[in-house]
């Protein structure tokens, strides 16, 4: 796979897939991350050419046709506003100019979606160098992240793909000393995760409705708690590895609307009661780990009286020695709703593309990376 920092750029014409897709209210940005995140792998590319071509998705519009509600200029705006430069918008990739451009909103393109071969070239074929700097869609066979990365005469990952795989390369090597903490409402949208977790990791610790799934099929009460029943099997046959470290305690109530909380042993939950948080126990979690993986809240940790897993795992990591590289779309929220993203090793920005990779599975962007 070709780097930017190994690839020649210099007065080349450049093509910059970057993942920009923030909350926009009323054309005003709600979230800048994605944003400033982008910012490292764009000032390099203007350090050496001007010609810099930026492409983003937002939303998800009708390919076709044009929506004003998810058009990128309020981020061409921020972007201006950051680079102190003015920044053309373009609808076309047929004359793209020789200074910075915005394309507009990729999604807006017939055929993105679908990968459509006339659209992968057309982008391809207007730039010199092609880099793909989306981790978050690189889990999608689309013209952007996919078809202009396999045709284009040179591509490489930007900055931030490059530190993604980095970092998630190195933490999941062979014979790494690895603890996953795996969190989340169901087990069927984590179980490849889980699963391949289980072959990498000493041990897996589970949280959220989750673990829910687990406690009932290792035999415990769980109430009125939500389940997946039909997932009951698999969660047995994974805690036949002893790698699965169940709540001791959890935080229970009528529902998650109530204001009486009770904290409880995981064999004495009501019949009439919820699993809505945990209670971390740090005695049960092994130490002396080299890296330690974590995706996904432990309860319902939007409220306030649920978040008390979620919090205390986020004290426990800041305080760790081990290398902690955590990712998903509601773990980024919770670490920057109870800490910052500075006091752990690794934070990825991506969501869907985090869990393919933590699956094991192969992801388009990548494998188109690594044939160039």
């Amino acid at each position: 796979m070709n780097h930017l920092e190994q690839t020649v750029i210099k007065d080349k014409k450049v093509g910059l897939r970057v993942d920009l897709n923030v909350p926009i209210e009323n054309g005003e940005i709600l979230s800048h991350e994605r944003l400033s995140a982008a910012l490292p792998t764009i000032l390099y590319i203007l350090k050496h050419t001007q010609k810099l071509c930026v492409i983003t998705h937002l939303g998800r519009p009708r390919e076709g046709e044009f929506d004003i509600n998810q058009s990128v200029m309020p981020i061409k705006k921020w972007f201006e506003k950051r680079l102190n430069l003015d920044i053309e918008l373009l609808n076309n990739f047929e004359n793209i100019p020789e200074n910075i451009c915005f394309m507009e909103n990729i999604r807006f393109f017939k055929g993105e979606k679908d990968n459509d071969k006339n659209l992968s070239m057309q982008i391809a074929n207007v730039f010199d160098v092609y880099v793909m700097d989306a981790f978050a869609t690189a889990h999608r066979s689309a013209a952007s992240t996919f078809g202009a990365i396999e045709l284009s005469k040179n591509a490489c990952a930007g900055l931030l793909f490059s530190d993604e795989i980095k970092n998630l390369e190195s933490a999941l090597e062979e014979n790494k000393q690895i603890l996953s903490i795996v969190g989340g409402s169901k087990v069927s949208t984590k179980l490849k995760v889980i699963e391949n977790l289980l072959t990498k990791s000493c041990s897996v610790v589970v949280g959220g409705g989750i673990a829910n799934t687990f406690l009932k099929a290792a035999g415990k009460p769980i109430g009125n708690s939500l389940v997946e029943d039909n997932m009951l099997d698999t969660a047995k046959e994974l805690l036949t590895t002893n790698k699965i470290i169940l709540p001791k305690s959890v935080y229970v109530a009528e529902s998650p609307q109530s204001n009486q909380v009770n904290l409880v042993s995981v064999e004495d939950v009501p019949k009439n009661k919820m699993i809505l948080d945990i209670e971390l126990n740090e005695e049960i979690i092994p130490v002396d780990h080299e890296y330690i993986i974590w995706n996904g809240p432990l309860g319902i940790f939007e409220i306030d009286q649920f978040s008390n897993g979620t919090k205390q795992l986020i004290g426990f990591l800041e305080n760790s020695k081990s290398k902690v590289i955590a990712g998903g779309g509601e773990t980024l929220f919770a670490i920057n709703k109870f800490s910052e993203t500075n006091k752990f090793h690794y934070v990825s920005t991506a969501g869907g593309a985090f869990l393919e990779y933590l699956s094991g599975n192969k992801l388009p962007s990548i494998e188109a990376l690594r044939l160039k």
